[in-house]
């Protein structure tokens, strides 16, 4: 006999969860009760599952929070390798928060989102299994491959923010130095400023003691001293020359543990084909590949482009009325972590991939701004690399350029759906905007053997569309 299905939505914090048991009808069997995130919390949650699944199919839904749902998820999975009638997914908060918000709650607390959660399951359960089920089907290594990735960007966010500290430091204390800080900060800079931590300190040192530290030669020894001595700072107290020392030693700390884990993710992608296949576009090394595929996990979940495309937000977004395209954007859905390796790999692409760095110029040709070029190759560059990853080829230009000719010849849909007028003949004789008589007679006259002129005064030109 099939058990009647019950959804548990569970709203995760850091050390604890609420949780709610509804009905496929909706209706509450168990009201908001809250577990810790501990043994006896996970022991507690086990015997009420054990026996629920007695009667029920259980099917338990949890937001993906960036780390504090695994434990108990991880509890799940292993309950419903037991039993086969507890089922567990994950998915995007942003699906759940417009779920609540349809509710129109003006207070929304732990219970109202465990509630959003179990309804947004009952609501999906049927139309979006299957895509569920890849959310917690990741490999171990992939899962703490993310964790390692998601370190690594915490620390270079870190390292950006103490780069931008310093700078205002050095405006006041040594301004004429930072000519060096406008693209990628030198490493000498951090050494130097240790040492010599503004223009007062550099007009007291000695050229020789300059000259000592790495990468800086007599030339640029000199060039510095005579920086100083015509600077204009407004600041060069004790305080503020530790303030740049402190600021330049922990940048270079923390630039040393970037490294050390940028190693540890490489290593695990060593050995791994995929990451070879990856690194035959010019500009992608070792960590720019590791990045990529811990953060794109299988790439076998994805049966088309526009579906990774759509995945990962690097598609563009926009809003389409009768009357036209509206706020184009890139959708920014999904992982921001693969958006960020992504406009990494980009950036390289464009100075190292020939055919990238022609794609680069064509848009910027037709005026397109620099982020806005950025996106698009970024879009492009994930559909090239899932298709190298999926035919197991290294980078091939023409073989995407053929792909781009065969989409051209594609007979192009018509400009108004043929679903949609299925009720009525389109004609030019509606009250319509310039528009939409524009879209009308791009899709009537390709199938008319009417004149341009007789088209646009005849009230009896139309087609069945």
């Amino acid at each position: 006999m099939k058990k009647e299905k019950i959804f548990i939505g569970i709203d995760v914090s850091k050390g604890y969860a609420d949780f709610i048991i509804l009905q496929e009808n909706k209706s509450v069997l168990k009201e908001n009760f809250q577990l810790d995130d501990n043994k006896t919390g996970h022991e507690i949650f086990t015997k009420l599952l054990e026996e629920l699944s007695t009667d029920f199919q259980i099917i338990c839904g949890v937001e993906n929070t960036g780390g504090y749902e695994r434990n108990w998820v991880h509890l799940i999975r292993e309950l419903s390798r037991q039993s086969k009638g507890i089922e567990i997914y994950k998915f995007n908060p942003k699906a759940v928060k417009h779920q609540i918000q349809s509710e129109l709650k003006s207070t929304i607390d732990d219970a109202i989102s465990a509630k959003g959660i179990a309804t947004y399951l009952i609501n999906n359960y049927d139309l979006f299994k299957s895509n569920w089920e890849k959310s917690i089907s990741e490999r171990k290594e992939v899962t703490e491959g993310k964790m390692l990735n998601n370190m690594i960007n915490s620390l270079i966010k870190q390292k950006t923010m103490k780069t931008n500290q310093l700078e205002k430091l050095v405006y006041q204390s040594f301004p004429e130095l930072l000519r060096y800080f406008r693209y990628s900060t030198p490493q000498w800079i951090y050494y130097f400023l240790i040492k010599y931590p503004g223009a007062a300190a550099v007009k007291r040192g000695k050229l020789s003691g300059i000259e000592n530290i790495k990468y800086i030669s007599r030339s640029k020894a000199k060039l510095l001293k005579k920086l100083a001595k015509n600077s204009v700072a407004s600041m060069n107290s004790e305080l503020v020359e530790y303030m740049i020392k402190q600021q330049c030693e922990d940048i270079l700390y923390i630039d040393k543990e970037i490294q050390t884990l940028k190693k540890k993710l490489e290593k695990v992608y060593e050995n791994d084909e995929r990451a070879k296949i990856i690194m035959s576009l010019k500009g992608i090394a070792k960590w720019s590949a590791a990045a990529f595929l811990v953060e794109l996990g299988d790439e076998k979940r994805f049966k088309t482009a526009k579906q990774i495309v759509g995945f990962f937000g690097v598609n563009p977004s926009f809003k389409l009325s009768g009357d036209g395209i509206y706020k184009v954007r890139m959708s920014k859905q999904g992982s921001a972590n693969m958006r960020s390796v992504l406009f990494k790999i980009v950036n390289n692409l464009v100075l190292h991939e020939e055919y990238f760095k022609a794609l680069y110029a064509k848009y910027r040709a037709k005026g397109k701004k620099h982020y806005v070029v950025m996106g698009i190759l970024m879009n492009k560059a994930l559909r090239v690399l899932w298709g190298m990853l999926k035919t197991g080829t290294k980078f091939n230009s023409k073989i995407d350029q053929r792909n781009i000719e065969k989409n051209n010849q594609i007979e192009q849909k018509s400009q108004i759906s043929k679903k949609s007028r299925r009720m009525q003949k389109l004609t030019l004789d509606a009250p319509i905007s310039r528009s939409n008589l524009k879209k009308r007679r791009a899709t009537l006259e390709p199938q008319s053997s009417v004149s341009d002129e007789s088209t646009r005064s005849s009230k009896n030109s139309s087609v069945q569309i």
